[in-house]
């Protein structure tokens, strides 16, 4: 489990939380300061950390969530609350993430979400929670780690064998998309496939093609007026339903919230 101790120091008294599951560790990393995991987490331009307390307050970021929020510093940041930083339906729900993910002292593991950034432009990112237990096991925190989910260039695409594959999930989004199936179109196993597109997207197979599905229906929501119902199928949603649910998931609204204040802003 993770331990906070006092304002600026994090240990690890024994075992490490990974998904439901207990890990045991070596004595060696019994303790490590936060500044030493902000140090790690600053080398990677594109993941995003964060240290929050049980109250919700931002105890440690690196620079990437510095330039996430558009802010000045590290310092700036430091004692705030998503409230401060984010816009309301977004940080209302990064609490009910950080509530759950303390309440049952479970991790939120590969989270896909699109964020509108300081720019204005939309960005998806791959997000992961974990709890802070102390040793009395009482929550302390909840660890933040937000992965920039880039598209790759076109050469990495062509390297990896995957340009004909991915347009091949595109064109056909209306239609069931099974890893093992698409895998043979490029001749590999669904395995095989999968530890691909994690090397070239971040993501496996299921979750590139879930991506696909939720930008394509983004698009029809903000430049078409066909009903909810009929873009749920036309992107491969089994209905109404569980298209409201995916999308609420990945962007905190309902398409049909989303849709009436993207047109309210262009307007």
């Amino acid at each position: 489990m993770l331990l906070v101790k006092g304002r600026r120091n994090l240990a690890i008294s024994g075992h490490r939380m990974v998904s439901t599951q207990m890990v045991s560790i070596t004595e060696p990393l019994a303790k490590l300061p936060i500044e030493l995991l902000e140090q790690v987490f600053d080398a990677f331009g594109d993941i995003v950390f964060c240290v929050k307390d049980n109250d919700g307050i931002y105890q440690s970021v690196n620079h990437a969530f510095v330039e996430r929020v558009g802010a000045k510093g590290k310092a700036d940041l430091i004692g705030k609350h998503a409230n401060d930083l984010f816009p309301k339906y977004l940080a209302q729900t990064f609490m009910v993430q950080d509530e759950t993910v303390m309440a049952t002292k479970h991790s939120l593991k590969d989270q896909l979400e699109r964020i509108t950034q300081p720019d204005g432009s939309m960005g998806w990112f791959l997000a992961s929670k974990f709890p802070v237990v102390n040793e009395a096991g009482e929550v302390q925190g909840v660890i933040g780690v937000s992965q920039d989910l880039n598209w790759p260039r076109d050469s990495e695409l062509e390297l990896a064998n995957l340009r004909k594959l991915v347009d091949y999930i595109n064109d056909n989004l209306d239609q069931p998309l099974r890893t093992e199936r698409l895998a043979g179109i490029i001749e590999l196993s669904g395995d095989q496939l999968d530890r691909r597109m994690k090397r070239v997207f971040r993501l496996s197979t299921k979750k590139f093609i879930m991506k696909c599905r939720l930008e394509k229906a983004t698009r029809q929501l903000e430049s078409t007026d066909l009903q909810i119902s009929k873009i749920a199928l036309s992107c491969g949603f089994t209905d109404q339903s569980s298209f409201t649910r995916h999308f609420r998931s990945a962007t905190s609204d309902t398409p049909a919230s989303f849709r009436k204040k993207y047109r309210t802003e262009k307007s």
